[in-house]
């Protein structure tokens, strides 16, 4: 049954990184894409003149890499943590607030995930658009909303990661200090 239990959560740790590997390459083709815009607008400016309504997209594309860069952010740890008090305590100290600060980063995830979905609702409702391309905001609050589903999915597969190893014996984190 070990065996079973152990491949299972294999199979999703593999998916889980797929996810987030996915979402930050696109994350990337975000950024270079807005990096193409700003610069064939400057160079339009110099020439005949700047992309029409550049600045909406660069910035709807800059603010979708951000939510496509946290769910791997989640997943490698990438977050800042301040751990020189905790790493005093030893490696069990470290694994417990690791713990801890994953499960209160996922619950804030949901929190802000769920408040996401309702403001993607009211910008699908209400039809607003950019002032001058018109496109409809929903999109990419809808693209947004998906993104950040994912980082939901990968902050729970932390927490049960951290349960995983904590059990295991495993240090989670391994800090300056720490033994």
């Amino acid at each position: 049954m070990t065996t079973q239990n152990s491949s299972a959560f294999d199979r999703v740790e593999r998916m889980v990184n797929s996810m987030a590997g996915a979402v930050a390459m696109f994350g990337g083709l975000c950024l270079v894409i807005a990096c193409a815009l700003t610069g064939l607008s400057i160079l339009g400016s110099l020439t005949i003149r700047p992309i029409p309504g550049e600045i909406e997209l660069v910035e709807a594309f800059c603010g979708l890499a951000v939510f496509a860069f946290l769910p791997f952010c989640q997943l490698k740890r990438g977050h800042v943590g301040v751990d020189i008090l905790i790493a005093a305590f030893g490696s069990k100290a470290m694994n417990w607030t690791q713990f801890i600060g994953d499960i209160i980063i996922a619950v804030l995830m949901a929190l802000i995930t769920w408040r996401h979905y309702v403001g993607f609702i009211d910008k699908f409702e209400n039809g607003e658009t950019t002032p001058l391309l018109l496109l409809p905001i929903w999109w990419g609050f809808a693209i947004a909303l998906v993104l950040l589903i994912v980082n939901v999915i990968v902050c729970l597969f932390m927490v049960l990661l951290d349960l995983r190893e904590i059990r295991r014996g495993n240090t989670i984190v391994a800090s300056m200090g720490a033994h």
